[in-house]
């Protein structure tokens, strides 16, 4: 399962990073619907938190019993690598994430569909083992 685990959180970061340099969209300076834009060092704070989280993550994943279920073990990288494809995107913009998918009110990213998808994975996971 480690195997899997790092494997998918790097195939995450790479093809989020890959996808928003290839297709156009708009720079995103805050967080979910560009709440907290105005505030100029919230980035940092984000990308902070960011680290720490997947360090977290990496920790959980490491001290959950050898058995991990699939279904953990997905969702937990989807998490990880999302939240780790956006926090290197706001490093290198200097705060902003790309957001190129159009969902009518408001675009998105791969890593943020990673991160939603795998907290609903690691969520249903905890909520019916």
């Amino acid at each position: 399962m480690i195997w899997l685990f790092a494997s998918l959180t790097l195939a995450v970061v790479l093809v989020d990073l890959g996808t928003k340099f290839i297709f156009d969209g708009i720079l995103n300076t805050g967080i979910a619907w560009g709440m907290g834009a105005s505030l100029p060092w919230l980035w940092i704070v984000i990308v902070v938190v960011s680290l720490v989280l997947a360090v977290l993550c990496i920790i959980w994943f490491w001290r959950t019993p050898r058995r991990k279920s699939v279904w953990f073990t997905v969702g937990l990288a989807l998490f990880l690598g999302g939240m780790l494809g956006n926090a290197i995107d706001r490093m290198i913009t200097g705060g902003a994430v790309h957001d190129f998918i159009n969902f009518v009110f408001f675009k998105n990213n791969l890593a943020d569909i990673a991160i939603i998808v795998g907290a609903i994975m690691v969520g249903g996971h905890i909520a019916f083992r």
